[in-house]
């Protein structure tokens, strides 16, 4: 086994014949020659987890109660569906209604109406959905229990970058694989995705729901918009969007295009999520590992800008509320300058706040384990798309930093 993982050893050898099996389709034409690698290498496997939000209607007790007879209903010819709900109100749904205090005829057109209202969903976007759903105003308590929600006033210290604050105290997020790949992690619009059966038509994944609680943030739109525009910011973006377009095209050949460009808006709230996190650990007791965050993005069609940071548990009682709590105005106001005021000067300074510490990669500038990594399960986007200096700026271009007032005015 000497020399079984050096590069020439495997050159005496004749070129890949490019089968994958474990993709289920033909080989490809492949001219490089095999390597090793250990068979326990963690490159060997990657997970494509894909995850939503429970949230209404779909997560109220009327759907709880449908469960079942969901598919069933939605499937059934237009024509013949109030008799099968009829049957159902007398049935099996009957102790249901009475507790909902809805008639067999309410709940026909409550079905229908929600039957409607699942054609008009963006399946590929539910993030979307989840963001109208934290920005739309306050959901009815008592009737959810799976998702709730009370909108907060915003600190007046704060009004001038957040237009909105969300105290999530109850939420159910469902996580799903749907396949995997090898070598190289899953990432966007990804085409190397294996996929979890050979069946065409597989109902169902392997999935786990958790149950927690969180705060959900959404920036000013015109103060962002305004910021957006700086040519210091848009630099910083655009160095980090073309290393970004170079390792698409490297790993998918080609001059294709991601399906997505890094704008000066994902880097900002993207390094804010973190940052956020980081100080709410040391406020809140949870340790890093158990806060994840969930960004909502968006720059065209209908913009998204927030956050929301939470965390959750597989007990069917989640969380305890010590993170929700933080989301009253007068600790969230606290908890946000004190995580802007650690970005402006980290242990690694001045090294890390002049890029020099960034990965290889290119994927991200000012960033370091000292000031803004975060561990794995808690970030989106793998620990990349970072960069401190959209936070507070860097000593060339002060004004680059989104929340630059807020730490200078608090370190004056």
């Amino acid at each position: 086994m000497d020399g079984i993982f050096a590069a020439d050893t495997w050159k005496k050898f004749s070129v890949c014949r490019g089968r994958r099996p474990w993709l289920a389709c033909p080989d490809e034409q492949c001219q490089h020659h095999p390597r090793a690698v250990q068979r326990g290498a963690s490159n060997l496997y990657f997970p494509v987890i894909e995850s939503a939000l429970s949230i209404p209607p779909w997560s109220d007790r009327l759907q709880e109660a449908l469960g079942v007879y969901w598919e069933p209903i939605v499937n059934t010819f237009p024509e013949d569906r109030t008799k099968q709900i009829e049957f159902l109100a007398h049935g099996p749904l009957a102790a249901v209604l009475a507790e909902l205090g809805m008639t067999p005829a309410q709940l026909a057109a409550e079905v229908e109406r929600r039957v409607g209202q699942q054609e008009k969903i963006n399946v590929s976007n539910l993030r979307l959905e989840e963001y109208r759903q934290f920005t739309g105003g306050t959901h009815v308590l008592g009737l959810d229990r799976e998702f709730e929600i009370r909108p907060q006033t915003v600190p007046p210290a704060l009004k001038p970058w957040f237009s909105r604050l969300v105290k999530a105290t109850r939420l159910r997020e469902v996580r799903a694989m749907t396949g995997f790949t090898r070598i190289q992690p899953p990432g966007d619009g990804a085409t190397n995705i294996a996929r979890l059966s050979v069946a065409d038509n597989l109902g169902w994944l392997p999935a786990i729901e958790v149950r927690g609680e969180g705060i959900f943030l959404e920036m000013d739109a015109g103060r962002l918009a305004a910021w957006e525009m700086l040519p210091s910011v848009i630099a910083r973006a655009a160095h980090i969007n073309g290393h970004w377009i170079e390792e698409w095209r490297l790993r998918n050949g080609g001059t294709s295009m991601p399906p997505r460009s890094i704008s000066p808006r994902s880097l900002l709230i993207h390094t804010f999520a973190h940052a956020l996190m980081r100080q709410l650990t040391l406020e809140c007791g949870y340790s890093s590992t158990a806060l994840r965050e969930r960004l909502y993005v968006a720059d065209e069609n209908e913009p998204m800008a927030g956050v929301l940071v939470y965390t959750a548990t597989t007990d069917d009682d989640g969380t305890l509320g010590g993170l929700q709590r933080q989301g009253d105005p007068q600790r969230i106001e606290r908890t946000v300058v004190a995580a802007i005021q650690a970005q402006m000067w980290c242990s690694s300074d001045p090294l890390c706040i002049e890029d020099m510490l960034a990965p290889a990669d290119g994927l991200s500038l000012a960033a370091c384990h000292s000031c803004v990594l975060a561990p794995e399960t808690s970030c989106e986007e793998f620990n990349r798309f970072l960069d401190r200096a959209m936070l507070v700026g860097t000593p060339k271009a002060p004004e680059a930093g989104f929340f630059r007032s807020i730490a200078e005015s608090e370190g004056s």
